[in-house]
């Protein structure tokens, strides 16, 4: 035991950076520190530091063309649901199915701007015209043809305006 004592006071530093070396590798459990964790940590950090920002701006500028994207798509729903209510105020006739894509659109539209947050004015009083129409149109079976629709329309393509 003597002799172990006298080791350990004649070599101190050594047995010092002995234990330094080996608490790199075997962690303390009461005491929460793990060197080579740490180590690690850092050097993971470091090396992912840019790509982790090169991956932060490639998100934003994907939710900026998402965003154009969406507006861009509820422009043309918007246009083609107006266009197909002035359409019908011009007494143009339509068939069931172009009712039904416009009716599916506006559905679409819907949910679009709800989604982002949107309120909507002008859509809503041409769709109503356009349920009006479809409506009556439904209930007197008076839908363009599908016949008629291929055939020279000279005034077989119009329709009465609801009332």
């Amino acid at each position: 035991m003597e002799q172990l004592l006298k080791l350990l006071q004649d070599d101190t530093g050594i047995f010092v950076s002995f234990l330094l070396f080996i608490s790199i590798f075997i962690e303390i459990t009461p005491v929460k520190i793990n060197p080579l964790s740490f180590l690690i940590k850092w050097v993971g950090d470091s090396f992912n530091r840019d790509a982790r920002e090169k991956l932060s701006s490639i998100s934003s500028q994907l939710n900026n063309v998402s965003n154009r994207i969406d507006k861009i798509e509820i422009n043309d729903m918007r246009s083609a649901i107006l266009d197909f209510a002035n359409s019908c105020m011009n007494e143009r006739k339509h068939t069931k199915e172009e009712f039904e894509h416009i009716i599916d659109l506006h559905t679409q539209y819907e949910e679009t701007i709800a989604k982002r947050g949107m309120r909507n004015g002008r859509v809503d009083l041409a769709f109503k015209y356009i349920s009006e129409l479809y409506d009556k149109c439904l209930h007197e079976n008076s839908f363009l043809d599908k016949e008629a629709a291929y055939a020279d329309n000279n005034e077989t393509g119009r329709c009465i305006k609801p009332e």
